[in-house]
């Protein structure tokens, strides 16, 4: 049952809000908030998140589809590339920073082979990817580098596993084929990992350590599928979700590691659906929206966890929102 919305008017003055220095200055905000019987839109005099760094995502029409992109955006430079354009790659997605910022790991399929495998690029690089997979005959998805950038956390044939960036494994995780287990992120110490178990509505947070033990519920509501677990920081991590059992939008949620308190972020609305949230500095994160108002279907946004405060990174370079969906963002301040 849908919401009756109401926009309010919102200052926030006198700090420059940033993914590095978190700090706030205005900008034009709409802010949502329920109310029992009338609805009122206003334009609140703000400005948008100064940001410097990077962010890497992909562009598709649908996930079948031919024709993914996978660009890098520098806020610094406000230059957005188009970076796949001569790899020869299809399917490019779901790509993740090395923590200095200079390379990237994606899944994709060699063209023309409908199989899913891991590469490595050095960000700028004029040279292909490497195909850390080929030729394993294997389903390769979901890398993701651990924190001192030495290895990659990723899924192979639905279990988790540890590679070099030589593509040489070094640890088996879990071995449970009747499982579905997927969405790997290195916990802040690099003892453990996040990830996803289960499929559709039996899809719930859990973490594992690296020689498969304790491996731990950490958000797991009957019912309700929860995907997408990225560490935040040390003690809390976003993931997403469905609203209800009932309804099936899709909302950014923050997770604590230290108990099973769920956190329901301020700028959902469950009119639309808001996910694939990566953390940018203390105070905001880069998500996918099909909110009112997008250029496509799913927009990139950037978002206060504490406010609600929403932005369109079309502020930031009209060309980063287009008519298909755009999915998959990676935020790196390097």
């Amino acid at each position: 049952m849908k919401r009756i919305a109401l926009l309010t008017l919102v200052f926030l003055a006198g700090m420059l809000i940033s993914c590095q220095k978190d700090s706030k200055i205005k900008t034009v905000v709409d802010t949502a908030q329920s109310t029992k019987t009338s609805r009122l839109s206003t334009n609140a005099v703000q400005a948008k998140p100064a940001v410097t760094g990077k962010l890497v995502y992909h562009s598709y029409s649908c996930y079948a589809c031919a024709g993914t992109k996978m660009y890098i955006y520098n806020f610094s430079t406000n230059t957005l590339t188009w970076v796949s354009q001569n790899w020869n790659i299809d399917y490019p997605m779901n790509a993740h920073f090395s923590p200095d910022g200079t390379k990237i790991v994606f899944m994709g399929q060699p063209a023309g082979s409908g199989d899913w495998d891991i590469y490595l690029w050095t960000v700028g690089s004029s040279s292909a990817p490497t195909n850390l997979t080929a030729g394993n005959n294997l389903r390769d998805e979901d890398p993701k580098f651990s924190p001192n950038g030495y290895r990659i956390a990723f899924k192979q044939a639905g279990d988790l596993k540890i590679m070099e960036l030589t593509g040489s494994v070094t640890n088996v995780v879990t071995n449970t084929p009747s499982i579905e287990e997927g969405m790997p992120y290195y916990n802040d110490d690099a003892t453990g990992l996040l990830y996803a178990r289960g499929a559709g509505s039996a899809s719930d947070i859990y973490k594992i350590n690296l020689d498969g033990t304790n491996n731990t519920a950490l958000a797991n509501v009957s019912g309700v599928q929860e995907y997408y677990p990225i560490k935040r920081d040390q003690n809390t991590f976003l993931y997403s979700r469905w609203y209800s059992s009932t309804d099936h939008h899709d909302q950014v949620y923050m997770g604590y590691f230290a108990n099973s308190t769920r956190t329901r972020l301020p700028f959902n609305n469950n009119n639309a659906e808001y996910a694939d949230a990566y953390p940018c500095g203390t105070d905001n994160v880069i998500l996918s929206s099909t909110r009112s108002g997008t250029v496509g279907g799913y927009d990139l946004y950037i978002a206060n966890i504490n406010t609600g405060a929403i932005y369109s990174l079309s502020t930031y370079n009209s060309g980063i929102n287009s008519s298909v969906d755009e999915l998959g963002s990676a935020y790196t301040p390097n």
